[in-house]
Formats: C-alpha cells, structure tokens, sequence
C-alpha cells in the first residue's frame, strides 16, 4: 500500500509545473544590429572606401546576480556568429558593446538577430539555453 502512495505522489508531482526551469534568458537583448562601417579618409589615399561590418549590440541583465560572461548566437546575412562577451554585467544595467570582428555579407536587408545561448554569473550558476546546440563557423569575444 505504501508504495502505491509512493507511485501517487510522484505522478502527482510530474504534472505540477516545474518552478526551478527557467525557459526565458536572464539577459535581454535591446539593440542588435549589424552595419558596415565605411572610412572615406582611407579611402581617398587609397582608392575606394573601404567597408568593414560591425555589430552593435545592447542587453541587460536581467537576473538577480552579476553576470560574467554572457553568449550570444548572432545571425546576419544567413550565417551564424558566437559572440561571447566579458565582464561584470550587474542587474538592470543597459551594456553597450561593439565588436569590429568581421560579420560575413555586411549589410543585407535581411533583419539580424542576437539570441542569448549561455550565462555564467559570478555566484558560478550557469544558465544554457534549452535546445542551443549551437553549430556555428566563426566564434568572436571582445577584448
């Protein structure tokens, strides 16, 4: 009888929604956006100006701890780019990184995006996002 109890309470407890996962990235992206930064003074010594694709990128922690490295899968241009950023990101606090690394097609119509796939905070905890499994050729880190 008791183990039937046991067998009750644990079906019980598989459909009671599970608290402790967290679906949702403890880092908002605001701005994402990749563009082609062009200089017209190297140019003119030069020949044409040249151009060189940058991302401007701006997120918030939105947890309640500081957050040590965060890992963002940007896509432009149908590629894919890891962009790993470092520091000490405290809560509620807009960050705003350019990274100058080469970003493929430089500017096409299509629209950019910048998931957020990791967390680490400076508590060690660590977030991953469900399903990442990133697969992507180029990995960028500001320095």
């Amino acid at each position: 009888m008791q183990n039937l109890i046991s067998i009750i309470a644990a079906a019980g407890a598989l459909t009671t929604p599970q608290m402790g996962i967290v679906t949702n990235p403890p880092v908002a992206v605001n701005t994402c956006a990749v563009s082609d930064l062009y200089n017209p003074a190297i140019g003119a010594e030069f020949g044409s100006p040249g151009e060189h694709p940058i991302l401007q990128l701006t997120f918030t922690n939105t947890a309640d701890a500081v957050a040590t490295n965060v890992t963002f899968d940007v896509k432009h241009g149908g590629e894919d780019t890891v962009v790993m950023d470092h520091g000490r990101f405290s809560t509620g606090v807009p960050i705003e990184h350019t990274f100058d690394d080469d970003f493929g097609n430089g500017y096409t119509r299509a629209g950019d995006s910048c998931s957020v796939v990791a967390i680490t905070f400076a508590d060690g905890r660590r977030w991953t996002a469900p399903g990442s499994g990133m697969t992507t050729a180029a990995m960028v880190q500001n320095r």
